[in-house]
């Protein structure tokens, strides 16, 4: 399971977390059979062996599970999987699988075409068509998106719709592989989150898009642009100037466009910005417990540590101080 979770949460869109299931639940005589019927039941329909070398293993954790999306944590030492036209025809609904490969390798072909995803690429495969899949000392964060949704966003025609594609770590796609890496890190507040779900998906929309033609359509467009601005937000938050004015110059874009991506947050950008500074807070409260809160503030871009406390309770419910105590203690952080 994704590691911050202990348990199912449910909210009204979507379950956030659930159980851990691996290889180690079972023998090592019934791993491999055990994990080939989960694959093919919980994720896509298919067939698959082992590769030759070493004992089998593998697990997969749910991070959420709603209807538009579903993303998880998986890990595979080694195995080929096959998806033919049998299997295809099994599934009552196609879907579209991202991987973000963390370790290890994914290889993937499509009748003559082969394309390999290293760690720190996203692989996006179109499970409506036969394909081989290799996967090696492999873990990664599995997105899975109906088609049919994903299609729609893209705005390409059925014949332009790739098979596969590669997303690099660079310009425009690192955006889209940032933004499911940190959805996915703690602190995951997003998870539940519907808007933010349905955000992940016109970013992969846009990404599509991008591939085939030079300019996606103006939703998915605005989803990569929303992206870019936050990446230079996250970027800058220590710098205490942060302006709308500065954002807006930075990133090459107008105060009202600025303003017009995120009128679904009360307090526009400037709030977001107090949210991004609060959530490093977070995770400076942690990763430097020896510094004190005066530098933590200064670290986050706040003009003085009054002032982290006042935003830091207003999206948290609890004190900086608080908040460290829980959490280096082993307890969760309260819920604001």
């Amino acid at each position: 399971m994704c590691r911050w979770h202990d348990q199912r949460v449910n909210t009204r869109d979507a379950t956030v977390g659930g159980p851990r299931i691996s290889t180690a639940d079972v023998s090592a005589t019934e791993a491999f059979d055990w994990w080939a019927a989960v694959q093919s039941e919980s994720m896509t329909p298919c067939s698959t062996q082992p590769l030759p070398g070493g004992p089998f293993s593998a697990s997969i954790g749910s991070c959420v599970e709603s209807e538009p999306i579903s993303i998880a944590q998986l890990a595979i030492s080694g195995s080929i999987t096959h998806r033919n036209h049998r299997h295809i025809a099994r599934s009552d609904t196609q879907y579209v699988l991202a991987y973000l490969t963390t370790a290890g390798r994914f290889d993937v072909r499509f009748g003559g075409d082969f394309l390999r995803a290293p760690a720190g690429t996203m692989f996006v495969v179109d499970g409506q068509h036969p394909q081989e899949a290799i996967a090696s000392d492999f873990e990664a964060i599995m997105v899975r998106v109906p088609r049919e949704l994903l299609l729609s966003a893209t705005g390409l025609s059925e014949d332009d719709f790739p098979r596969a594609r590669r997303l690099q770590p660079v310009g425009h796609e690192a955006l889209v592989i940032d933004y499911f890496r940190r959805l996915v890190e703690p602190p995951a507040n997003a998870l539940g989150n519907i808007a933010m779900l349905n955000a992940g998906i016109e970013l992969l929309a846009a990404a599509l898009a991008l591939g085939v033609k030079q300019r996606p359509d103006e939703p998915a467009a605005n989803s990569l642009l929303r992206q870019h601005v936050i990446a230079f937000i996250r970027a800058n938050l220590g710098n205490p100037g942060l302006t709308v004015d500065r954002i807006a110059f930075a990133c090459g874009i107008s105060r009202r466009k600025l303003f017009g991506l995120f009128t679904d947050i009360d307090g526009g950008p400037m709030q977001l910005l107090r949210q991004l500074r609060a959530e490093r807070a977070q995770e400076l409260l942690i990763a430097r417990p020896d510094q004190t809160i005066a530098a933590i503030a200064h670290a986050c871009g706040f003009t003085g540590e009054r002032n982290l406390y006042r935003v830091f309770r207003a999206e948290t419910g609890i004190t900086p101080g608080e908040y460290r105590e829980h959490v280096l203690h082993g307890h969760p952080a309260p819920a604001p």
